[in-house]
C-alpha cells in the first residue's frame, strides 16, 4: 500500500475515533435521567435517588446521575454494596437499620458526608441483553421504610429506563474501544514516521 492512501486511511481512522468520542460524550438522555433522580426523592417521600451504571469489566458500578452528586463522583464495588448486590442476583433489596451495620454505605458517608439509615434498590435490565445493566437506589425513606408499594413504583421507573440506561452501558464500551482505536492510530502513525 502506498503511503499517500495510508495516511489517508489513516485520517479516515482519526476521524471515525473522534465522531465515537464526540457521540459518547454527548449522547445519552442524562436530562431525562436526572429529572427522574430530582422527583423520585419527593414521589416516595425519600432524601436521596441514584442511578448506577455497571462496568463488567472492572466489576464496579458508577454513579450516572444522583441527587447532589456528579457523574462518576462515586464507584462501588459489585462486592459488598447494595448496589452490587442487586446487579449480581438481579433481584431488589430493601435494607433497613443501615446505621447499625457495616458496609459499603459507610465508606460512602465518609466520603460524600451523607449517612444511609434505609434503602431501596431495584435493578436495571437492558432491552437487548436482558442483563443487569444497572440499579435505581432510593435512601432514607423520611417516614418508616421503604415497603413492597415503593418498589414496585421503582420497579416500574426502571423498566421505563431500561433502553436510556442500556444506552450509556453500551457507550461505555463503545469508549473503552475508542481509546483502543487511539492506541492503534498512533502505533500506525509512529510506523509511518519512521
Amino acid at each position: 500500500m502506498d503511503r499517500a492512501l495510508m495516511e489517508q486511511k489513516l485520517e479516515q481512522l482519526r476521524k471515525k475515533q473522534q465522531l465515537m468520542e464526540k457521540a459518547w460524550r454527548e449522547a445519552g438522555n442524562r436530562q431525562l435521567l436526572q429529572f427522574f433522580v430530582d422527583i423520585m426523592p419527593k414521589a416516595l417521600g425519600a432524601e436521596r435517588c441514584s442511578i448506577f451504571i455497571l462496568d463488567p469489566v472492572d466489576e464496579k458500578a458508577w454513579l450516572q446521575c444522583g441527587t447532589g452528586l456528579s457523574e462518576k463522583q462515586l464507584q462501588v464495588p459489585t462486592k459488598n454494596s447494595i448496589v452490587g448486590r442487586v446487579m449480581s442476583s438481579g433481584e431488589f433489596v430493601i435494607e433497613d437499620d443501615l446505621e447499625d451495620q457495616v458496609g459499603a454505605h459507610d465508606i460512602v458517608a465518609v466520603k460524600i458526608g451523607f449517612v444511609t439509615r434505609n434503602a431501596l434498590c431495584v435493578p436495571v435490565h437492558g432491552v437487548t441483553t436482558k442483563k443487569v445493566v444497572g440499579a435505581i437506589q432510593m435512601l432514607n425513606k423520611g417516614h418508616g421504610n421503604f415497603n413492597d408499594a415503593d418498589r414496585d413504583i421503582l420497579e416500574r421507573l426502571a423498566f421505563q429506563l431500561e433502553m436510556n440506561i442500556e444506552n450509556i452501558f453500551l457507550r461505555q464500551e463503545l469508549a473503552k474501544i475508542s481509546v483502543e482505536m487511539g492506541r492503534k492510530i498512533k502505533k500506525l502513525e509512529a510506523k509511518l514516521k519512521s
